[in-house]
């Protein structure tokens, strides 16, 4: 199976899709929904689900309470999809700038498997931990950012003041110069395009997710995110009663990595041939060897669900701790760089000084030694 057939998440069999244009450009530029939004609609969403009310009932109570335009906007499509008796997921799958993929297989999984507002809940507890991730990088890297910031004021300020008082000596910082954003600026721009625009891409962004896996200790940590969401949508799938080849497709297509998925979503088709569930895991060389034990384990002893839901907790629970010493990290080393930063400006600045002086004291003992 090549990259652009598995790096996506298969249609439903009547999605209507936008055009390329709406998907791939203008909604990942301007089409974002803040992560607490999301988390909040399928809050309001399972809660409704457990409470009972019907499809169109449901969706026009979430668009009269979403304060999101372009939620309240998805909420009052799905109510027309209910109406004609489709599932919200595929509703859910036009719009990738707000919900996606792992969102998007994680309630499919639960409307094939007859748990949905468990899946609802399951979606929410999700972007609640990517939120909590998000917040300790932004957190650790706030100071070191303050300190660009303030720098660039104030040597933009001393500059002016150092031009008032008719002195030639400035502060010199790369981040004040135009020609430094003669080159940094096409290329901010460029990286905001990739994130915002070419990660939409199935292509792109299965060449993305296999490169983040080979970054050190970043990859690892990835892949165990992966794993954990692999391994809890398989045990929920499993515990429905969904069949052992759909379970399998739709775990992998939750497990939230493009190139991973594309190593595990065959193994469906090869269960369905008959080979054993740990057998074709293992092929996939996907799992780790501590989750195809468990894996192994419990169905040696029929028991698979509860194996499945204890590996993936395990990991998830190894996986945030690992990104939170990678934000700590992270905070510290662009702390230094900002420590760089600020030792170049002062070195340069007191350099050009002494210099100043230095020029200075010459001339006037030239002017003094002058017949």
């Amino acid at each position: 199976m090549s990259a652009s057939e598995s790096a996506h998440i298969e249609p439903a069999p009547d999605a209507e899709p936008r055009s390329y244009v709406a998907t791939h450009v203008v909604g990942p530029l301007l089409g974002k929904v803040p992560l607490g939004d999301v988390q909040a609609f399928f809050r309001q969403f399972s809660a409704m689900q457990n409470a009972g009310l019907p499809g169109a009932v449901l969706f026009d109570a979430l668009a009269r309470q979403s304060h999101q335009p372009k939620l309240r906007r998805i909420a009052e499509e799905l109510r027309a999809l209910a109406l004609a008796g489709k599932p919200a997921s595929e509703g859910l799958q036009r719009y990738h700038e707000v919900f996606t993929p792992v969102i998007v297989s994680l309630i499919r999984a639960g409307e094939e498997g007859g748990y949905l507002a468990a899946a609802l809940t399951q979606a929410a507890d999700y972007l609640q931990t990517e939120q909590e991730i998000r917040l300790i990088y932004r957190k650790a890297t706030l100071y070191p950012k303050m300190v660009v910031g303030a720098s660039i004021v104030l040597i933009v300020a001393a500059n002016a003041i150092i031009a008032s008082m008719g002195k030639k000596s400035f502060l010199a910082s790369p981040l004040t110069e135009p020609v430094t954003w003669v080159f940094l600026g096409p290329l901010l721009v460029f990286a905001f395009l990739y994130f915002r625009v070419g990660l939409a891409n199935p292509r792109v962004r299965y060449n993305w997710d296999r490169f983040t896996l080979l970054v050190p200790y970043v990859g690892s940590t990835l892949h165990q995110f992966a794993m954990a969401k692999f391994g809890r949508a398989l045990a929920a799938l499993h515990k429905a009663g969904v069949p052992p080849q759909r379970s399998v497709e739709l775990a992998a297509d939750a497990c939230g990595n493009e190139w991973l998925r594309s190593r595990l979503h065959p193994a469906g088709a090869r269960l369905k041939e008959g080979y054993a569930f740990a057998e074709t895991l293992a092929d996939t060389h996907a799992l780790s060897p501590i989750a195809l034990q468990m894996v192994s384990t419990g169905e040696t002893s029929g028991d698979l669900e509860t194996m499945l839901t204890r590996f993936s907790e395990f990991y998830e629970e190894e996986a945030k701790t690992r990104s939170a010493q990678l934000g700590v990290v992270t905070g510290v080393a662009a702390l230094f760089l900002v420590g760089g930063y600020v030792a170049y400006i002062a070195f340069t600045f007191f350099s050009g000084l002494y210099g100043g002086l230095r020029d200075e004291m010459q001339d006037a003992q030239s002017q003094q030694g002058a017949p």
